[in-house]
C-alpha cells in the first residue's frame, strides 16, 4: 500500500492488458536553461553560507541574500559601513610629557572625523618615559572589540631598543599613524681633537641624564663614535637642573629639547662657553638651522663619514629621541579602520592649532604616507641593537660605580 511502511519494493514495472509484465517508461523531463540553473547554484550557496556563518556564531554579519530586484550601490555601501565602523575606540595616553598635551586635542579632532559611536575615552596611565602605558596597549589590543589607540613619547621605544627589563611590548608591530617629532640639541664645552696630549690626559666627558639608558642616550653613543670617554651623571629630569649643572660645573654637556633650546638661552650659554655640539636627528634635517646634524659634524671634524659599529645604533635611538609623541594603532587592525584612521589624522594635522601647538614644541607634525618612512628609522638591524645592549652591559657597572 502506498503511504504505509513496507519491505516490499515498489514494482518497476507496468502490467499490459492481457497480464503480461512490460518494463514502465519514464518520462523525461527537458533539461533547465542557463538562468535557471544559475538561480539554482545561487539559492544553494546562500544556504550553505548561511547555515555556515550560524555555526560560526557569525550569522548576524551576514550580508542580505541578492535578489533579482536588489540595488548592488546599496548593498556595497552597507558591507563597506559594517566593515570600517569604529564603535567607541580607547586612547591610552603613555608618559607625562608631550602625550598628555596632545591628548584631549587628538581626542575631540578624531572623535569628529572617525564618526564614533561617542566621544573617544581618555585612559591616561602613569610613568614619566610612558613604559607602563604601551605594555597596557599591547596586552588590551586582541582583547578590545571596540579597538584601541596609543599616544606614547619616543622614550618608550628608545627603552625598548635599550632592553629595559620593564619592556613587555613590540613596537614594530604598531601601525603609525601620526607622529610629532623634533630635534634635541646636545650643549656643552668638548675639546673633539684627537692629539697626544688628550689621549695621554683621557679626560671623561661627563653627560646629564635622567638614567643611563633615557633619552640622553644618542648623544652618549654620538660621544663615544668621536672617541670620547663618556660617564653618565643621572639625576636629571628636566632641561633646567641640567643647565644649572652644566653652568656649575658639574657636567660638561646637556642634551637640550627643542622646546628649550631657544635663541636666548643658546646665546647666555655661549658666552658662558658652551656651545650647541650638534643635533640628535637620524639624517640630516633641513628644518634644524640651531646646529648641524651630528653626521654632519663627524665629517667636518674627521674628515669622513662615521663608520664606528655604534653608528647604526645611534641613527635608532636618535630617532626614537626625536619622536614627541606617536600615536599608534595595532599592527592587526583592519585595513579599512587603519585607513579611516589615517585620514581623521591627515585632517588633524592640518588644524591651525595642531600645527601652532607643534610649533611651539620646536617640532612639526607628520601624517599620512610620510610617518611610515620617518617609523621605520626606529627598526635598525639586529646587529645595531645587539651592539647597544652589549655597550650598554659593558659599561653599567663602571657607571653605577662611577
Amino acid at each position: 500500500m502506498k503511504g504505509v511502511w513496507s519491505h516490499v519494493p515498489e514494482a518497476d514495472y507496468d502490467v499490459t492488458e492481457d497480464g503480461s509484465e512490460a518494463p514502465r517508461r519514464r518520462e523525461r523531463k527537458p533539461p533547465l536553461n542557463v538562468a535557471a540553473r544559475r538561480d539554482v547554484l545561487k539559492t544553494v550557496g546562500a544556504v550553505v553560507g548561511a547555515l555556515t556563518a550560524a555555526r560560526c556564531g557569525l550569522l548576524h554579519a551576514a550580508p542580505p541574500l541578492r535578489t533579482q530586484h536588489a540595488r548592488p550601490d546599496i548593498e556595497t555601501v552597507a558591507q563597506v559601513t559594517a566593515a570600517t565602523a569604529i564603535g567607541t575606540p580607547t586612547l591610552i595616553v603613555a608618559g607625562n610629557a608631550a602625550p598628555a598635551r596632545w591628548a584631549s586635542l587628538i581626542a575631540s579632532s578624531f572623535s569628529e572625523t572617525l564618526s564614533t559611536d561617542s566621544p573617544i575615552v581618555l585612559r591616561k596611565t602613569g610613568g614619566q618615559d610612558g613604559v607602563t602605558g604601551a605594555n597596557l596597549f599591547d596586552s588590551l589590543a586582541s582583547a578590545d572589540e571596540s579597538g584601541s589607540a596609543l599616544l606614547a613619547p619616543g622614550a618608550a621605544i628608545l627603552a625598548a631598543q635599550a632592553g629595559d627589563p620593564r619592556v613587555h611590548f613590540d613596537y614594530q608591530r604598531w601601525l603609525p599613524v601620526l607622529l610629532s617629532v623634533s630635534a634635541p640639541i646636545a650643549v656643552g664645552r668638548v675639546d673633539f681633537r684627537r692629539s697626544l696630549r688628550t689621549m695621554l690626559k683621557d679626560r671623561p666627558v661627563r653627560v646629564a641624564v635622567s638614567a643611563p639608558n633615557g633619552l640622553e642616550l644618542p648623544t652618549m653613543l654620538a660621544l663615544t663614535i668621536l672617541s670620547m670617554r663618556v660617564i653618565p651623571v643621572s639625576g636629571f629630569g628636566g632641561a633646567e637642573a641640567a643647565i644649572g649643572a652644566l653652568r656649575r660645573g658639574e657636567v660638561d654637556v646637556v642634551q637640550l629639547p627643542a622646546d628649550s633650546a631657544h635663541p636666548d638661552l643658546l646665546q647666555g650659554l655661549a658666552a658662558d662657553g658652551f656651545e650647541p655640539l650638534f643635533a640628535i636627528t637620524p639624517t640630516a634635517d633641513p628644518s634644524v638651522s640651531i646646529a648641524q646634524d651630528f653626521t654632519t659634524r663627524y665629517e667636518a671634524l674627521r674628515g669622513h663619514a662615521p663608520t664606528h659599529p655604534l653608528y647604526p645604533a645611534f641613527k635608532a635611538t636618535a630617532a626614537a629621541a626625536c619622536v614627541d609623541m606617536a600615536l599608534v594603532l595595532p599592527m592587526l587592525t583592519p585595513p579599512a579602520q587603519a585607513a579611516r584612521w589615517r585620514h581623521a589624522a591627515t585632517l588633524a594635522a592640518a588644524q591651525p592649532e595642531a600645527t601652532a601647538m607643534a610649533k611651539n614644541d620646536g617640532g612639526r607634525l607628520i601624517a599620512g604616507a610620510d610617518d611610515a618612512s620617518v617609523y621605520a628609522a626606529l627598526a635598525p638591524d639586529l646587529s645595531a641593537i645587539l651592539a647597544l645592549r652589549r655597550w650598554l652591559a659593558e659599561h653599567g657597572p663602571s657607571w653605577r660605580v662611577g
